[in-house]
């Protein structure tokens, strides 16, 4: 397999998608209405995996709309192949893992916004 030219289709509209995916993943892995930063951690790190390897299948589903014998080239080299798109993906992280980063910072405020919370309401109690 080979890479293809830059266009919109192959480029700008893979990095759009994982930057949502980089949004949506994180806010549905991570228990609603936690107070503990490992848990923000865990979920963040699971979405990284899981944006990864969305990366890899929307790549792989690009070059096979391009007319790239994906199929054929995941029955005869599965590994070479997936190893191809999820490096595709790997490069694709330098705009989604900023994203991301962005994300884990808000759900760790907003998680220390409800232990303050819960400090304020045991002073009133």
């Amino acid at each position: 397999m080979h890479t293809a030219p830059i266009t919109f289709f192959n480029t700008a509209l893979p990095l759009i998608l994982l930057a949502a995916l980089a949004v949506i993943v994180p806010l549905l892995m991570v228990p609603r209405g936690t107070r503990k930063h490992w848990e923000v951690a865990v979920g963040i790190w699971a979405s990284a995996g899981m944006v990864l390897l969305a990366g890899g299948a929307v790549f792989a589903a690009i070059y096979a709309l391009g007319g790239v014998g994906v199929g054929a080239a995941l029955r005869d080299a599965p590994l070479a192949t997936g190893w191809f798109f999820l490096r595709l993906s790997g490069t694709a992280a330098v705009a989604w893992v900023p994203v991301l980063l962005l994300t884990w910072l808000g759900l760790a405020q907003v998680v220390e916004k409800r232990k303050g919370r819960d400090r304020v309401q045991e002073g009133r109690g």
